[in-house]
């Protein structure tokens, strides 16, 4: 009975061939013991493109590798005819890539390349056989606020940060701990903008302890020691020196007794002074190294004090957000959702990137300014160390007000506010767009 069941049975006559998006073509060849043909159609990941700068511009898209689906026009884009798709500054385009997508997807304005979205790198986690299994989506948005009279500072960096957030719990942290963590995020009424909170003051303590770990080997041979300027004339033309005090015998790192202004080894002391080109290097090392927690230097991996400082400004965030995230309000909604924490993590990060940025600058032009006026007065070198964290507390300080700025311009309290709800705009059309059952359970999660 069981034999003749089985031999009636049509699955065993069909070979089974899946692809990834819809009219692909099927290349495949039909055993010999098969006498049917059944083709499959994988779940494809979802990428939302949001861009809504207010330039009147349109934007294209373009693959490396692989073809993706448009599924406004319900076409594959062929990335051997070298074929993109284009939409304007304040729509909302909706592609699909397969789970086996390779390269990235380009996304530009002008020819000039704004984002580069690599799906599988940014998103590790490796699917099964299983055609029914979704990958998760990719959001991009970029925005500017409309009413704001000037662009935000965040805006000029466009940063792509990939980010994977668990919910938190209880249940495995101290409750006293994370309590006072949840609590720090109440202003001290120090400032007519509340930003000076107890969070606020820990993240700047953070970031001096991440600039002294990057900086002790060099801080440490110059403790107690004097430099100043010195100009001499070659014949090459003038050039500006930085002399320092003591036996240089006793020290590894600053070993000569004076270095050129551009020398390598003062670029962290004067922030690139010297030229505009190096400037412009140590302010992009800056910014890179504030949110990088391991890098490679002299042949080796290190730990980034100012990476680690970002994740203690971020663990601060999480524990804020989770402590309004778990009150309901009285329309019987959480205070707040994912959305909110994504776009407050995002902005930090950005925030901690210009600081840094900002702080070098400000360095170098001061070593700038004194080498063009002839300056030969002694100074500690530790004063050079107090003068940058004191600028870049006071950089942080002004970036906070001018975030406050723009969020009462657009109407919210800040920018992570108006983010938050761009992200949340966002997710709800991707829901409609694609009436998929699978997304409800993210749905859930995401708004509230």
């Amino acid at each position: 009975m069981t034999a003749a069941i089985a031999k009636n049975d049509p699955a065993l006559d069909t070979q089974e061939h899946c692809i990834d998006l819809p009219g692909e073509s099927v290349r495949c060849w039909v055993g010999h013991d098969k006498k049917k043909l059944s083709v499959v159609l994988r779940k494809h990941r979802d990428i939302l493109f949001d861009i809504a700068l207010e330039n009147g511009k349109s934007y294209t898209i373009e693959a490396t590798e692989s073809d993706f689906y448009d599924a406004v026009a319900k076409k594959i884009i062929y990335v051997a005819r070298h074929a993109r798709v284009t939409f304007k500054d304040g729509e909302k385009m909706h592609v699909w890539v397969g789970r086996g997508f390779r390269g990235a997807l380009l996304l530009k304005c002008d020819g000039k390349l704004m984002s580069r979205v690599e799906p599988n790198e940014w998103d590790k986690h490796l699917h099964g056989a299983d055609p029914k299994e979704k990958p998760a989506p990719i959001i991009i948005t970029l925005g500017c606020p409309k009413s704001a009279s000037k662009p935000a500072p965040m805006s000029a960096s466009k940063d792509e940060q990939s980010l994977h957030v668990h919910e938190a719990s209880k249940e495995h942290a101290p409750p006293a701990v994370l309590e006072w963590f949840a609590d720090g995020g109440e202003s001290l009424h120090l400032d007519t903008e509340n930003i000076v909170t107890r969070n606020w003051i820990l993240s700047q303590l953070g970031a001096v302890a991440g600039y002294t770990m990057d900086n002790h080997t060099w801080v440490r041979e110059l403790v107690g020691v004097k430099f100043y300027l010195q100009k001499v004339v070659h014949k090459s033309g003038p050039k500006v020196y930085l002399v320092f005090n003591g036996n240089n015998k006793l020290r590894e790192i600053i070993s000569a007794s004076r270095y050129g202004l551009q020398n390598t080894k003062m670029m962290r002391l004067t922030g690139g002074a010297g030229s505009a080109k190096q400037a412009w290097v140590g302010a992009k090392n800056a910014a890179e190294d504030a949110v990088t927690v391991f890098a490679k230097e002299e042949g080796k991996m290190v730990l980034k004090g100012g990476g680690l400082a970002v994740l203690f400004t971020v663990g601060m965030d999480i524990a804020e957000w989770y402590h309004d995230y778990s009150e309901i309000g009285p329309d019987g909604k959480r205070k707040k959702d994912l959305g909110f924490l994504f776009a407050k993590v995002g902005t930090d990060l950005i925030k901690a990137g210009i600081v840094a940025a900002l702080t070098t600058a400000v360095v170098s032009l001061g070593f700038t300014a004194l080498a063009a006026f002839g300056v030969t007065v002694a100074a500690p070198v530790i004063a050079v160390v107090v003068g940058t964290i004191a600028v870049s507390i006071v950089l942080c300080f002004a970036l906070e007000k001018i975030d406050k700025a723009i969020g009462r311009a657009v109407g919210e309290a800040d920018t992570t506010s108006w983010l938050a709800k761009k992200f949340r705009s966002a997710s709800q059309f991707l829901a409609k767009a694609t009436k998929d059952p699978i997304y409800e359970p993210y749905l859930d999660r995401i708004m509230f």
